[in-house]
């Protein structure tokens, strides 16, 4: 064991292992056996000497460094002294800062002449032009061909319109269907009351009571309400108020029974068993 540890130590792969291990930084704080390998010293290259580019006989404070020696306007604390006061032939003249304009050209894009020009002095009118034209017929032809202008639109007449004063379908569509409920409705209370007249369970209530009954429901509510409007609008204690809601109790009952026998519908009359 001792002479194959001793073989793996000294071989090449193994040196060069470790000696890349080594020139890493490897160093964790732990024995290893890395370690027995002395790592390659590599000794720093030493860089070139430094040469100034200023020689050395002239004095430091006569050097620029990058400082021109001259002066510009008002570098330092300002003119010196005699030097401030503004000269006398510097001033503002007239249309000095006004901008130079060019020479002017030919135009690129003359202007189209709308109107012939005057003639001259010198010119003679053209003499002995005469047309042939007919001016009365041209005009009396031009009048028969032309259009004419806006003329007043007559208001349209909603009564000659097709249709104008029939019912729609949709309204004779909705009555006869109102009708046939109305029918369906007639004959359902006819049946149930031809059922409960088999049973001698009620009565139908002839027309004759139904007007007797109408007018005593009738007289007895305008006496109520004639009661009801004497009692004024104060009410000012419990008793008061109490009688109040009970005669507005009976009006609201002697009204409703009234619409309902003014239906004109059968009314029915059930016998207590």
């Amino acid at each position: 064991v001792d002479t194959a540890l001793a073989r793996l130590r000294h071989s090449p792969a193994t040196r060069a292992t470790m000696a890349t291990f080594m020139s890493r930084g490897y160093d964790d704080g732990e024995e290893s056996i890395y370690k027995l390998i002395p790592a390659p010293q590599h000794a720093p290259e030493r860089p070139a000497r430094h040469f100034s580019k200023y020689p050395g006989e002239v004095h430091p404070g006569d050097l620029e460094f990058g400082v021109t020696k001259k002066k510009q306007a008002h570098a330092s604390f300002g003119l010196p002294n005699g030097m401030n006061a503004n000269s006398t032939q510097r001033f503002l003249k007239t249309r000095e800062k006004a901008p130079i304009l060019p020479e002017p050209t030919i135009p690129s894009n003359p202007k189209t002449k709308l109107k012939a020009d005057v003639p001259r002095r010198d010119e003679k009118p053209t003499m002995g032009l005469c047309s042939g034209k007919n001016f009365i017929t041209s005009n009396a032809v031009d009048a028969i061909m032309s259009k004419p202008g806006k003329t007043p639109q007559e208001e349209f007449q909603w009564t000659s319109r097709p249709g104008f004063g029939k019912v729609p379908v949709y309204l004779r569509r909705n009555k006869a269907l109102v009708a046939q409920e109305k029918n369906m409705f007639e004959s359902y209370v006819r049946m149930q009351t031809e059922q409960m007249s088999a049973n001698q369970a009620a009565s139908v209530l002839s027309d004759s009571e139904r007007s007797t009954l109408l007018h005593h429901l009738k007289k007895k509510w305008g006496s109520l309400n004639e009661a009801y409007q004497k009692g004024g609008l104060c009410v000012d204690s419990q008793p008061k108020k109490v009688r109040k809601e009970e005669m507005e109790r009976q009006l609201a009952e002697l009204e409703r029974d009234i619409k309902m026998l003014e239906r004109g519908e059968t009314v029915l009359i059930v016998d207590d068993c």
